[in-house]
């Protein structure tokens, strides 16, 4: 198969020359015509490197005057770069598209529900212009399931330049209905009992009692004992019970933590010196325009990304400008003041965020300066809960398979 023949204007004063090399060259040619000053004919594109090379050779001077069959389309093409960019362009944009997110189908009735699946989408950026591969959609699923309460389920498929979501709502158990393994309330704090709320289990310790950690407090196997008067004697039936213990048992408490701060420390100072990256994103892909990165330490001040748009939908190419900042790392004494500022200031982070569901009934700070810095210790007298949940498990040889688990029965236990 030919890719198409050029045909030639070959001009000289004297053609022997050149009919003589056509024969040594075992030139392939058609439809030639001569005269006394030129020669036209017509080369196929496999030959014509070599027809030219031996013009040259000859000392004849040749002109390309048409091109035949596909070198035609080549040429208009390579004329008309304006239609190759156009096709181009429009190829990119129809694999862009076919990839982009254009609708997004949520299947609930419920406008609450649906405007806290938009909420979270819009939060993990999954919104109309967003590019699907670059969404894992079996996370996302995960994401609507861990941040919206009333969604059971949720399912997300691709239908086309869209995503569709299906969800099952929460349905709110019926009031005493239990769920899950059965369980005790365990101490997680040493401390005395000072309220109890009891919902369901049985109760170890009383009002007053002090506990320590990893003692049971409320028993999720609960025990009843009956007895009975007959011919032959007393007759004692022992009732076994394995449920989830619910409750609240409040008390008081002390715990102490020690935090510490060296003299010697690593302190981080900005420079002043700025510089910016820039990349080409073009899809998922980005293009540095930088030969190398900068020498130093550097952090990020701020990031802008430039991308036009059409119709309020993303193109998939633009600019993204990172903006930063130069900073050292130097080493700093402190002073002893210095230094228990830093270790109040641990502190009162920890006491917002570790003590804040609790009551405060008392806090002592003691300090202390050691050789290499400084350590204050903290006291707290705390009121609050200080059981949690401990699963258990049950004996298989022990259930009755045919009874549910807070009916099971064990007679002479």
């Amino acid at each position: 198969m030919t890719l198409g023949s050029i045909d030639y204007t070959v001009t000289g004063s004297s053609f022997s020359r050149f009919f003589r090399g056509l024969i040594n060259e075992r030139m392939v040619y058609s439809d030639l015509k001569s005269s006394e000053e030129i020669v036209v004919m017509t080369v196929p594109f496999e030959y014509s490197r070599r027809f030219e090379k031996m013009c040259r050779k000859e000392g004849y001077t040749f002109e390309r005057t048409r091109f035949r069959g596909m070198l035609r389309l080549y040429d208009m093409l390579l004329h008309r770069s304006g239609l190759i960019a156009g096709a181009v362009l429009s190829a990119l944009m129809i694999s862009y598209y076919s990839n982009v997110i254009l609708t997004i189908t949520i299947d609930t009735d419920d406008p609450e529900i649906r405007g806290k699946i938009t909420d979270v989408l819009k939060e993990d950026g999954v919104t109309p212009g967003a590019y699907i591969p670059d969404i894992d959609l079996v996370l996302e699923e995960r994401s609507l399931k861990s941040k919206i309460d009333e969604v059971a389920w949720a399912g997300i498929t691709r239908t086309g330049s869209g995503i569709a979501i299906d969800v099952i709502e929460s349905i709110d158990a019926e009031k005493g209905f239990n769920v899950g393994m059965p369980c005790h309330l365990v101490a997680c704090e040493d401390g005395v009992i000072e309220d109890i709320e009891l919902l369901d289990g049985q109760l170890m310790k009383c009002i007053g009692s002090g506990v320590t950690k990893g003692d049971i407090v409320v028993s999720g196997k609960v025990v009843s004992e009956s007895s009975e008067w007959t011919s032959e004697g007393e007759v004692i039936t022992r009732n076994t019970r394995y449920v989830r213990s619910i409750g609240k048992i409040r008390g008081s408490f002390v715990r102490t933590m020690v935090f510490e701060q060296p003299f010697d420390c690593e302190v981080k100072s900005l420079t002043g010196e700025k510089t910016d990256l820039r990349y080409l994103n073009i899809f998922s892909a980005d293009i540095p325009l930088f030969f190398g990165l900068p020498d130093g330490w550097y952090e990020t001040e701020n990031e802008e990304r430039h991308f036009p748009e059409i119709n309020g939908f993303m193109l998939p190419f633009g600019i993204t400008e990172i903006h930063l900042n130069e900073f050292d790392i130097r080493s700093q004494q402190l002073t002893e003041k210095e230094a228990f500022d830093r270790t109040e200031k641990q502190a009162k982070d920890y006491e917002k965020n570790f003590l804040g569901e609790y009551d405060m009934l008392s806090k002592d700070y003691k300090k202390e300066v050691t050789d290499s810095g400084v350590k204050l210790t903290a006291t707290y007298e705390l009121y609050g809960d200080i059981c949690q949940e401990r699963d258990f498990f049950i004996p298989r040889n022990i259930i009755n398979d045919s009874v549910d688990l807070d009916e099971g029965r064990d007679d002479g236990e």
